[in-house]
C-alpha cells in the first residue's frame, strides 16, 4: 500500500529522501569471483543446475511467506539457500554413489511410478492427456521428466538398501523399553499451599523494607505521549455513496473480469478416443466416429478398443468432470461447443487426434446482483475511495515534513482531527501502539530526540499515520500505597513457602524412616496417594511426581527412594519410590515385534543420516550462493 503512495511522491520532497544501500558479503566455502555461474555448486568435478535449485529455492520462500505472513528476515533467507543448495548437493552425491554403483530401474517400475501419481489421472486412472498437458505446465518435457524419476527411484534403491540393512540390539530394545514402557510404583505426599497460609503476618514495617530494598522492581516504564493524524481506507469509503445504477455498472464489469466469482464455473462430464498423429490417424478417427454415429456402437466399447490413452481407455474413455483451463485449448474449444449428448468431429491436438463424447452439463451455479449487493458495495467503495487515500496520504506526508514542529498545519488543511496516544512505552501499548512501526518511530532520534514529525507510517493495509512525541515520561517510583498489596502478598507467599519446605523436610525424614505414609499425611495435615504404579508422563498424577519417580535411582528393595519436590507455585510434593517392575520379558509377542520395529526404523534413519554425512564430508565440493541471488 505505501509503496503506491510512495510512487506518487512529487517535487522535493521526493529529493529529500536519501537511501544509503550497505552490501555484506558472506564466505561459506563459496566461489568469490565476480564471473557469473550457471551453476548452483560443484560436486565431485559435476555441476549442479542453477534452475531446478531456484524454482526449488523460490517455493521455500513461497510457503515461508504463507506461513510467516509478510517479508521473510535476511537471515532466514540465507538459511533458506544454503538449505537448498545443500539438499541438491546431497542429491547429486547420492546420484553419483547410486551410478558408481550401477543401480537401475526397469521401464515397467518407471512405468507404474508414473501411473501412480494423482496429478496424472483423471477419473481415478492415468491419462496421457492430463499427463503431457501437466508436465508442459510445468515445463518439463516427458524425456526430461521420466530420466528424473528414473534417477529419484535408483537413489530411493539405495537408501532402501541402507535402511533394510539395519537392525536393532538387545541393548536398544531394553533402553526404548525403559522409555516408553517402563513402570514405577509410586506414593507420595502432598502439601498444597494455600493449606497453610492462614497464620502468616506481614508487618506494615516489613513491606516498607521490601519497597525500599528493591525499589528498581516498582517503577514506571518509560513511556512517551503522542499526536498523530491517521488516515483510513474504511473511513473514505464509508463516505462514498453509490447508485444503484453504478453499482449494476460495476457488477457487469465485474463479471467480465471474474466470471468464476459471480458467474460460477461450468463443468462437462466427458469422454474421448485418442489416436496418436499418424500419416493415417485422421482416416482412423473418421472410421471410428462412424461407427459409433452411424453403425450405433457403445462409445465406451470403441474407446476401450481402440484409445491410445491407456488410462482413460480402461475406463471407456471416461475423463470425468473438466472445467475450462483443464484441457489443451483445441481440445476445451471443441467440449464447450458441444451440445450434451454428442460426439464431436475428429479434433486435432498436439497430442493427436480426438473423438470427444458430451455425457453431461453441469450449469455454472453464479450469485445475482441482488445477492451480493452489500459485497458489491464493500468492494465498490473501497476501490472509489483508494485514490482518494493514496492522495489523502501523500499530502498528509509532504505537510508533515514541510512542518516537521507541529500537526496543526497537516490537521487544518486535510480536515483530519489530531489524536492522542498516551504511555506509549518501548515495547508499545494498545491501539495504534501494537504496530511495530509506531513504536519504533516514536522512539526514533528524529521523532524522540528532535521532537519532529514521523514520516508516513504504514500500520495496516489500508490504514496510515504520522505521529509525533508531545511529552516524555522518564521512569518514576510508584507510591508504597500503590504497591503496598503487590508487597505483602509477596511476602506472604514467601513465608508460607518456607514454611511448607519445612514440613516437606520432616515428611521426607520420617518417610524414610519407615513410617508409614497415611501416619505422617495425618500428622502434618497433608494429602497422600499410596501405592500407585504409573507410567512415563502418566497424566493421571500430577507432572512433579511423575518427573521424581523416573529421575530417581532404582530402589534396593526394602529401602525406598525418597524425594522430595518442590513445585513452588501452589505445593509442595514428597514422593516414595518403591519398586521399578516392568522390563522386556514382560512384553507380549506382538508388543516386542512392534516395539523391536520402531528401534530398528530409527536406528535405519540415523544410519542413513550418517551415511549422508560420511559423503558429503568425503567430497569436494564448491557452492555458489550467490548465483541464487541473481
Amino acid at each position: 500500500m505505501l509503496q503506491k503512495i510512495r510512487e506518487k511522491i512529487t517535487g522535493w520532497v521526493a529529493w529529500a529522501i536519501i537511501i544509503t544501500i550497505g552490501v555484506v558479503f558472506a564466505v561459506w566455502g563459496i566461489d568469490l569471483s565476480f564471473t557469473p555461474r550457471a551453476v548452483a555448486a560443484k560436486v565431485n568435478g559435476e555441476d549442479v543446475p542453477i534452475e531446478p535449485v531456484r524454482r526449488a529455492y523460490q517455493e521455500q520462500i513461497s510457503r515461508f511467506q504463507q506461513a510467516m505472513r509478510g517479508d521473510i528476515p535476511e537471515e532466514f533467507l540465507t538459511e533458506i539457500r544454503r538449505g537448498v543448495i545443500e539438499q541438491f548437493v546431497r542429491r547429486e552425491l547420492l546420484q553419483q554413489r547410486v551410478s558408481e554403483q550401477r543401480y537401475r530401474i526397469g521401464d515397467e517400475e518407471l512405468l507404474a511410478q508414473i501411473q501412480s501419481f494423482e496429478v496424472f489421472q483423471v477419473g481415478g486412472r492415468f491419462s496421457m492427456d492430463a499427463y503431457r498437458a501437466a508436465l508442459a505446465g510445468a515445463g518439463f518435457s516427458p524425456s526430461m521428466f521420466e530420466a528424473d524419476q528414473r534417477r529419484a527411484l535408483e537413489i530411493q534403491q539405495l537408501q532402501d538398501a541402507i535402511v533394510i540393512s539395519a537392525f536393532s540390539t538387545p541393548q536398544e530394545l531394553e533402553r526404548r523399553v525403559a522409555l516408553e514402557r517402563e513402570l514405577r510404583e509410586v506414593e507420595w505426599i502432598a502439601l498444597p499451599l494455600e493449606r497453610f497460609a492462614d497464620g502468616i503476618e506481614v508487618t506494615e514495617a516489613e513491606i516498607t523494607e521490601r519497597y525500599q530494598a528493591s525499589a528498581d522492581r516498582w517503577m514506571t516504564p518509560e513511556s512517551v505521549n503522542l499526536e498523530y493524524i491517521e488516515v483510513s481506507l474504511d473511513e473514505l469509503a464509508a463516505q462514498i455513496n453509490a447508485s444503484d445504477e453504478e453499482l449494476r455498472a460495476f457488477f457487469e464489469m465485474e463479471v467480465a473480469r471474474e466470471p468464476e466469482r459471480y458467474v460460477g464455473i461450468e463443468r462437462r462430464r466427458a469422454a474421448h478416443i485418442l489416436l496418436s498423429a499418424g500419416d493415417d490417424a485422421e482416416a482412423r478417427i473418421n472410421a471410428l466416429r462412424q461407427r459409433i454415429v452411424e453403425g450405433g456402437e457403445e462409445f465406451a466399447a470403441v474407446a476401450a478398443e481402440a484409445s491410445e490413452d491407456p488410462g482413460s481407455a480402461r475406463a471407456g474413455g471416461s475423463l470425468g468432470w473438466v472445467e475450462r483451463g483443464m484441457m489443451v485449448p483445441a481440445f476445451e474449444d471443441a467440449l464447450f461447443a458441444m451440445a450434451e449428448g454428442t460426439v464431436s468431429e475428429p479434433v486435432r491436438s498436439e497430442f493427436g487426434w480426438h473423438l470427444i463424447q458430451l455425457e453431461e452439463v453441469r450449469a455454472a451455479a453464479g450469485a445475482s446482483f441482488e445477492e451480493v449487493y452489500d459485497e458489491l458495495l464493500r468492494e465498490y467503495s473501497r476501490r472509489r475511495a483508494e485514490d482518494r487515500f493514496y492522495d489523502t496520504a501523500e499530502n498528509l506526508a509532504q505537510l508533515a515534513f514541510e512542518n516537521a514542529d507541529s500537526l496543526q498545519p497537516a490537521a487544518t488543511e486535510l480536515g483530519l482531527p489530531i489524536q492522542s496516544f498516551n504511555g506509549l512505552t518501548r515495547v508499545g501499548g494498545p491501539g495504534i501502539g501494537e504496530s511495530r512501526v509506531v513504536i519504533d518511530a516514536a522512539w526514533s532520534e528524529s521523532v524522540f530526540d528532535r521532537r519532529e514529525n514521523s514520516a508516513l507510517l504504514e500500520i495496516d493495509d489500508g490504514r496510515a499515520v504520522v505521529i509525533r512525541v508531545t511529552t516524555h515520561n522518564p521512569p518514576e517510583l510508584r507510591p508504597l500505597q500503590e504497591v503496598s498489596e503487590r508487597i505483602e502478598a509477596e511476602l506472604r507467599s514467601e513465608r508460607t513457602a518456607a514454611r511448607v519446605r519445612e514440613l516437606g523436610a520432616d515428611a521426607k525424614a520420617r518417610l524414610a524412616a519407615g513410617e508409614a505414609i497415611a501416619e505422617v499425611a495425618e500428622a502434618l495435615s497433608a494429602d497422600f496417594v499410596a501405592g500407585l504404579t504409573v507410567v512415563r508422563n502418566d497424566v493421571t498424577v500430577p507432572p512433579d511426581v511423575s518427573r521424581a519417580a523416573f529421575s530417581a535411582p532404582r530402589p534396593v528393595p526394602g529401602a525406598p527412594e525418597v524425594v522430595a519436590v518442590d513445585g513452588a507455585a501452589n505445593h509442595y510434593i514428597v514422593s516414595v519410590l518403591s519398586a521399578v517392575p516392568g522390563g522386556v520379558d514382560m512384553l507380549r509377542p506382538d508388543e516386542r515385534r512392534e516395539l523391536n520395529e520402531r528401534v530398528r526404523t530409527v536406528s535405519a534413519s540415523q544410519e542413513l543420516q550418517s551415511y549422508l554425512e560420511d559423503m558429503r564430508n568425503r567430497a569436494k565440493v564448491t557452492i555458489f550462493e550467490r548465483s541464487l541471488q541473481q
